[in-house]
């Protein structure tokens, strides 16, 4: 039996024969033996050291590469809600054109939206007008 056959675990960073290291949060290991771990994909996370797998952000999220915590798993484009939790698209008429928390906005007046998951309300045509919330070119 020699030193190196002690190799590290699932979870664990090193050498054989060394000690190992957790892998931190945002980093994961999935298997025995000598290597270093891993950052965890863009769109999950882990939240635990000595990881063996990343978990996924909640839906219409996502998240960075090596990200620690569900708090990082922002809302999408187009989608409501708070960081963290799933987040829902915004209904027809309104947009958000920003990543993160946060609610729709109703499309402005003289604009509409005909899709659902919206980030940027059309233009009426020229010499049209619509309410705000307009939901099609057809309330223009």
């Amino acid at each position: 039996m020699d030193i190196t056959d002690c190799i590290c675990n699932i979870g664990y960073q090193g050498s054989d024969g060394a000690a190992c290291m957790a892998c931190p949060l945002g980093m994961y290991k999935l298997v025995n033996g000598s290597g270093t771990c891993s950052d965890c994909a863009a769109g999950t996370y882990l939240n635990v050291t000595a990881g063996s797998g990343c978990l996924s952000c909640p839906a219409n999220t996502h998240s960075l590469m090596g990200s620690d915590e569900i708090s990082d798993c922002i809302c999408n484009v187009g989608f409501e809600g708070s960081d963290g939790q799933a987040c829902g698209a915004c209904a027809l008429g309104s947009y958000k054109e920003l990543n993160g928390s946060g609610t729709c906005a109703a499309c402005g007046a003289g604009t509409y939206l005909n899709i659902t998951a919206g980030s940027l309300c059309l233009s009426c045509p020229a010499n049209t007008y619509s309410r705000t919330g307009s939901v099609g070119i057809t309330d223009c």
